[in-house]
């Protein structure tokens, strides 16, 4: 498994940018304990928000990929064990990875998102 990450751009691709998300996610956190203003956070959750949602959309992009090869396998070598097996794996695992690198992320800005609106509605009441 960890062979068909190391040789596959679309895991890389979706690593780099979970890492880049999580980032955001960090930098929210802090500028919100530190008091961005609210226009700030706004922004910074919608950019973190598209690039959250561009995950699992790279996973869905591997599956085709892993897809396609496979038909092409077929088409060159037919349809033997090994050429279907190695095709649909790479396709299960990107998908995997895109929904496993989202799903925490998605929650995270939720967290983020609603203690940074309660810090708002204190500061608001003082």
């Amino acid at each position: 498994m960890i062979a068909q990450l190391m040789n596959n751009w679309v895991c890389w691709a979706i690593l780099l940018l979970a890492v880049f998300c999580y980032q955001q996610l960090w930098q929210q956190y802090l500028l919100g304990v530190l008091g961005q203003t609210e226009q700030q956070a706004d922004i910074s959750r919608q950019f973190s928000g598209v690039l959250i949602g561009a995950l699992p959309l790279l996973g869905l992009l591997g599956t085709i990929i892993g897809l396609l090869d496979c038909f092409a396998g077929i088409a060159t070598e037919g349809a033997s064990g090994a050429v279907l097996s190695g095709g649909i794996s790479d396709a299960l695992l990107t998908t995997q990875l895109g929904l496993v690198c989202a799903l925490p992320a998605w929650i995270l800005q939720a967290a983020i998102r609603a203690k940074m609106t309660r810090q708002h509605i204190l500061i608001l009441a003082r």
